[in-house]
């Protein structure tokens, strides 16, 4: 009689359980070798390439929707500022950094209320900053200061996560002593490159150039500083070569200064001004309380901007809680640059319909999403 295998010896219920496992097993191993065979999988992009930095230097294509684009030679002067880095200005095919450095736009029903959300005060790269970069929805914009120490990274970090960045312009109060006599505005916590009415229009220009200059890649500017915003002299005649300046090197302005009620005790609203003022040194409650003003101005006009800063940690906790609930009141929160760029447009209206109509570009202050001006050519990258 031929003895039994030790196969025949296991019980039913273990053979099974060798055949389950042996055959995962199998599969495992026919799948690594068929991947390694295969290679890593082509990614296809559509449209036209943009080459960006990387950090071998060979120059690497970065689709639109993988992010925002790094600083691109273009749109930058071909010499270094006072700052460090060269100065901003329009391409030559009338590109500018307001529209290459927006966030992607979000994508909002007709009539949808839209909140964009400004955090202010950032100029330091810590835990916290990194942890809202990286915990953020890509849609909330950031302020940089341009004292930030070690800003290439911390822009790049954004970049990834599909912030836009803005500028944030230190403005001494009226308060402060005269400048020094190397024209830089006096030290103290609007910092030694401050602009101000107490400045002369040269050193004004002087430190604004300096200001420009320490940053690149950045959508606009921004006189929201530290939980300041230096209105005496940004709401001032004094500040209007400012404004030019900064447009005619193709930056937008956010005015984050909230305007006073009316007599009818209602709040005005613009697209390029800022609606609310969040200030994150208090408690959790009272910033609720103005992130809720911020959701109510939104139904009010169809739209609001809060600035918030200077980030903290309850703050970064009452965001997270907050922007998940707008979606379930039904506003929309988009980039800062989607409201004011979506205004521009709007006033840009041409009257020259044939049918006695007007020839309007598609955009609306509600948030309706825009069609987003990217560059016609491959505009280089910051060497």
């Amino acid at each position: 009689m031929r003895s039994s295998s030790w196969w025949d010896r296991i019980p039913a219920n273990g053979r099974v359980f060798v055949r389950f496992w042996g055959t995962c097993l199998a599969a495992t191993l026919l799948g690594g070798v068929a991947l390694q065979v295969m290679g890593p999988p082509h990614l296809a992009v559509e449209g036209q390439d943009i080459d960006v930095a990387d950090t071998q230097g060979k120059g690497a294509a970065l689709p639109r929707h993988m992010g925002i684009l790094p600083p691109q030679t273009a749109l930058l002067e071909s010499e270094n500022g006072p700052g460090g880095l060269p100065l901003p200005k329009r391409g030559p095919q009338g590109q500018q950094a307001r529209q290459a450095y927006a966030a992607p736009a979000v994508d909002v029903p007709a009539g949808t209320p839209v909140v964009a959300l400004l955090i202010d005060g950032i100029d330091q790269s810590d835990d916290i900053t990194k942890d809202a970069i990286t915990s953020l929805p890509g849609a909330v914009s950031l302020a940089l200061s341009p004292y930030l120490t070690d800003a290439q990274s911390l822009m790049a970090a954004a970049r990834e996560h599909e912030h836009e960045t803005l500028l944030s312009l230190p403005i001494q109060s009226t308060a402060e002593p005269a400048a020094n006599q190397n024209g830089a505005a006096p030290a103290d916590n609007a910092g030694p490159k401050a602009l101000g009415l107490l400045l002369s229009p040269q050193q004004n220009a002087a430190n604004l150039n300096w200001t420009l200059s320490r940053l690149a890649g950045y959508v606009g500017v921004t006189n929201a500083f530290g939980n300041q915003d230096g209105a005496g002299f940004s709401h001032s005649d004094a500040f209007k070569p400012v404004l030019a300046t900064l447009d005619q090197r193709g930056l937008l302005y956010l005015d984050g200064t909230p305007p006073l009620p009316d007599a009818a005790g209602n709040t005005p609203s613009a697209p390029d001004r800022a609606d609310i003022r969040v200030n994150t040194d208090t408690d959790i409650v009272n910033i609720d309380i103005q992130l809720l003003k911020l959701q109510q101005l939104a139904r009010q006009n169809g739209r609001a901007i809060g600035v918030l800063g200077p980030l903290r940690p309850v703050a970064l906790a009452c965001l997270r809680a907050w922007i998940p609930h707008l979606k379930d009141v039904g506003i929309a929160l988009v980039p800062v640059s989607q409201i004011t760029q979506s205004a521009e447009l709007a006033r840009n209206t041409l009257p020259s319909a044939p049918n006695g109509g007007m020839h309007v570009n598609l955009s609306s202050v509600n948030g309706q999403k825009q069609p987003q001006q990217k560059p016609q050519d491959a505009l280089g990258t910051l060497p």
